[in-house]
């Protein structure tokens, strides 16, 4: 009897499937600007901008893949509460179904006391990379993970890099990671910033503020993980050694960062320059992207404003 019962529901399964069609899936994406061809850029993207359906409503922008019998079919944009039709290129027509993981975004918020916190003094344990060029490094603090947002880290990591050089990725070998050194070293000695008062020995330390991480299905407080939520086209890193997609430890945003400086010796000759060297900014108005790629333990920097 169970088999027969068995025999009648597949044989309904296969006629309705047969006469509606198969089950849609989707992937949610956040952001807007991606071409889903296949290509290397399109797959950086895909791992690194994945969400679920309820994160993807409630963030500014995402976009919706529909697929039907493992292709995709349709995609809507969503912008601010408004979802339209994206028209799909001729190249995308057909892009094949992936099954991806959700990533999970937390916000990072102040805290009365943590593992984690943002500035501070540099510890005696770690070794800041120190140069005779152009503007020196920040400590910008460390990232524990006793916070369930970095349990994913191998170790916990203490964070520096020069913010106010015009870098365009910085990578970082913390292989020691009380001793990291820089891999494009060559190119960040031909980087310039656009501060002439900055110099090698200038120093600028900021306000020690502890953190802790919160599940969130939108982008807020002093920053967030996971998900970057890039202010121009995505600038998603492949590690240099792995090459690997690398995973975004972080991302600190300048209208949600309050940071004051402890102290400098940055006095800058023009006043109006002065604003800069008052609190932890990001080229004035930018948004620092932390990656860090746990296997080959490599970090990658990058900044961008509007």
């Amino acid at each position: 009897m169970r088999l027969l019962s068995k025999i009648i529901l597949l044989t309904f399964m296969g006629l309705f499937t047969s006469c509606f069609g198969q089950k849609e899936e989707h992937i949610y994406l956040a952001g807007w600007e991606a071409e889903f061809n296949g290509d290397e850029q399109c797959q950086k993207f895909l791992e690194t901008q994945v969400i679920d359906k309820k994160t993807a409503n409630n963030i500014w922008s995402s976009i919706d893949l529909v697929f039907k019998e493992g292709k995709l079919v349709k995609a809507y944009d969503n912008d601010e509460g408004h979802r339209t039709e994206r028209k799909l290129k001729e190249s995308e027509i057909g892009f094949e179904y992936q099954k991806l993981k959700p990533n999970q975004i937390y916000s990072l918020n102040q805290a009365a006391k943590s593992e984690s916190y943002l500035g501070g003094e540099i510890p005696n344990e770690f070794k800041i990379p120190k140069f005779e060029f152009n503007a020196p490094f920040q400590y910008l603090g460390k990232f524990s993970k006793t916070e369930e947002a970095f349990n994913w880290l191998p170790f916990d990591l203490h964070i520096a890099a020069p913010i106010y050089l015009n870098f365009d990725k910085l990578f970082i070998d913390y292989s020691d990671p009380l001793n990291p050194k820089v891999l494009n070293i060559e190119e960040l000695k031909q980087t310039d910033n656009s501060y002439d008062d900055l110099k090698p020995n200038s120093e600028i330390v900021y306000e020690k503020v502890y953190i802790t991480t919160q599940k969130e299905t939108n982008f807020g407080g002093i920053g967030h993980t996971s998900v970057p939520s890039w202010i121009q086209y995505p600038d998603i890193p492949a590690c240099p050694k792995s090459k690997k997609t690398m995973k975004l430890l972080c991302q600190l945003t300048y209208d949600g960062v309050d940071i004051k400086t402890k102290r400098t010796n940055v006095q800058p000759k023009d006043e109006w320059y002065r604003q800069y060297f008052e609190n932890m900014n990001f080229w004035g108005d930018g948004d620092l992207y932390i990656f860090f790629e746990p296997e080959s333990k490599i970090m990658c920097f990058i900044i961008q404003h509007t």
